[in-house]
């Protein structure tokens, strides 16, 4: 025996209810047909009647007045014909029993009366007559009102009638689909809860569930597919437990053999995992940690309660300021790590938790205090050679007068390079103490197109013992407000650049003009340029670069002091540079304003 589909009995179900609704609408629809024809056609016929009628009164009054006013003979014509006609319609339409005797008197009466008008005879009241027309034809109207409401009544009745077998072929047809989604439901809700229950058990891997046999040809297909979808999940679990062990036990081994502390936090705020780093960094038992919330751990160790407030403080701060730095003694030093809280998101179910790194940086740090050392030794180690060495001038100047220029403007050259120079140590020993590196300025009204030209002349002599032409183009240009020492420091840092990567033969030129309310200072020189990689990092501290196989700078800190400088005057620097064609640093200040 075949077993039954599902589409075969949901079809069969639908033919008997289609059956039943067919039977239904050939019994009920022509009854309702003929009804509705019967009615329209009775009531068609008794409201023309009715209007003929009352036709007919208006055409009676009409000449009923104008008889009265001597005017009947006139009048008779036309409210004649007008009557005639509609007794022509009446006489066409009759619908009940009597009424055909009724429209004759009423057509024998008015031509009576209308020969009666038409002799004209004098003094003649014919009211009587026009009573009695009257009378006949409103008892033509009730005779049609009253063949009205018994055809209401008659199409009520139909109605109800029909109505009542309508609607007991709806609950017939109500019931059947009732039996029939019933039985369906039964037939489908059983296996469905049963197929429900065993992917329920495979999904708390019990994978051991099958289905058996079922009424439905369908369901039956599914159920031998759930039994092979097990049965390969049973043998996938079966070859994969191993390979889960060993990726677990390998990711674990690379998370404990990490130097930085690693806390998985679910999104609950549960620790999920800790390392063996991260829980000697927060003293506190790994063993103790997994399970519990982060925040509320039972250790009163100072290292976590920090690790702790610095996160929720993170928390409470902009996107941009999730990396906090601690200082904590661990390991019998100082160490400082830096916390970065990841956030754990899946594209399609959201957050996943929290996975809390602290990165040791103690190397780094380490290195920065070390450089930070190292600079501040040497600026001091330098204020010893520099005051002798300007002593030296200084006494050397005493005796200009057996000086020839040539020496003399050489001795000046000196001395105000040994002032830049302790100046610019003392500027490396407070930057070494951790002050302010902001470069104060002092403000007096100069002309940078004489400063330049003044610094421009120190640089002479080297750059005829380089055989480099040092050529100026200094326009008038408008003062502006800065300060003349650490403006003259950018120009010959600027210079000084230019003249130690332009070789033999090569040109440096210096250009100062005005543009709208600013001051353009240009340096350009014939050297091999600047590589477009390191063009965007050239004004960083530290920051040095080699040309054509040359060395690099000194220490690095030339443009960025240049651009320190500028920038607190209120200007701005860039460079311009092909690469292999030389390059051009622009300065921008702003000009003095007209009071």
């Amino acid at each position: 025996m075949t077993t039954p589909s599902l589409r075969s009995r949901i079809r069969n179900g639908t033919l008997l209810m289609l059956a039943v609704v067919l039977i239904l609408g050939g019994y009920a629809l022509p009854h309702l047909y003929r009804l509705g024809g019967a009615i329209r056609e009775t009531l068609y016929r008794n409201y023309v009647s009715i209007d003929a009628a009352q036709h007919m009164h208006s055409e009676l009054r009409r000449l009923q007045l104008a008889d009265r006013a001597g005017q009947g003979r006139v009048a008779l014509p036309a409210s004649s014909a007008a009557f005639m006609h509609w007794m022509d319609v009446e006489n066409h339409i009759y619908t009940e029993v009597g009424e055909p005797e009724l429209a004759h008197s009423i057509e024998s009466n008015t031509l009576e009366l209308f020969r009666e008008i038409a002799a004209g005879q004098p003094q003649v009241d014919h009211d009587a007559g026009y009573d009695r027309l009257h009378g006949l034809l409103d008892d033509l109207i009730q005779m049609n009102r009253a063949a009205m409401f018994r055809a209401d009544s008659r199409a009520m009745r139909l109605g109800m009638r029909l109505t009542y077998e309508f609607a007991a072929g709806l609950l017939v047809l109500i019931f059947t689909g009732a039996a029939l989604s019933w039985g369906l439901s039964w037939t489908l809700s059983r296996p469905l809860t049963e197929l429900a229950e065993r992917l329920r058990g495979i999904s708390r891997r019990d994978t051991h569930l099958r289905l058996g046999p079922q009424r439905l040809t369908e369901l039956d297909t599914v159920a031998r597919e759930f039994n092979e979808m097990a049965e390969r999940l049973e043998q996938y679990e079966k070859l994969n437990v191993e390979r889960l062990v060993y990726e677990k036990s390998k990711t674990e081994a690379i998370i404990e053999s990490l130097e930085d502390g690693v806390v998985l936090i679910d999104s609950g705020g549960v620790v999920a995992h800790i390392n063996e780093i991260a829980a000697i960094i927060l003293g506190i038992d790994a063993a103790d940690a997994l399970g519990s919330i982060f925040d509320d751990l039972s250790s009163n160790h100072p290292h976590y309660l920090r690790i702790r407030d610095a996160l929720r403080t993170s928390r409470k701060s902009a996107s941009d300021a999730q990396r906090i730095e601690v200082e904590l003694h661990v390991r019998g030093r100082e160490h400082s790590y830096v916390l970065k809280p990841v956030p754990l998101r899946h594209p399609e179910s959201g957050a996943l938790g929290t996975l809390l790194i602290m990165q040791d940086v103690t190397y780094l740090r380490d290195q920065d205090r070390a450089r930070t050392n190292l600079v501040a030794t040497l600026s001091h180690e330098l204020r010893t050679p520099l005051t002798s060495l300007a002593l030296s001038a200084e006494l050397l100047g005493r005796e200009h007068e057996g000086l020839e220029p040539r020496q003399r403007a050489l001795l000046g050259a000196i001395l105000v390079e040994c002032a830049r120079m302790k100046q610019l140590s003392d500027n490396l020993l407070s930057l070494a103490r951790g002050e302010a590196a902001a470069i104060a300025v002092q403000r007096r009204p100069l002309d940078i197109g004489r400063l330049a030209e003044e610094v421009s002349e120190r640089f002479a002599l080297q750059a005829r013992e380089k055989q480099v032409v040092l050529e100026r183009r200094i326009e008038p240009v408008p003062q502006l407000n800065g300060d003349p020492v650490k403006l003259s420091w950018m120009v010959s840092n600027l210079i000084g650049n230019a003249l130690r990567y332009t070789p033999s033969g090569g040109k440096i030129e210096i250009v100062a003009r005005p543009r709208n309310h600013t001051v353009i200072l240009e340096v350009a020189d014939s050297g091999p340029g600047i590589a477009p990689e390191i063009r965007d990092y050239i004004f960083e501290r530290f920051a040095q670069y080699a040309a054509n196989g040359g060395g690099a700078g000194s220490a690095g800190l030339g443009l960025a002091i240049v651009r320190d400088i500028v920038e607190a005057h209120g200007g701005r620097i860039f460079v311009e540079s092909n690469g292999d064609r030389g390059s051009r640093f622009v300065v921008e200040l702003p000009a003095m304003t007209e009071a």
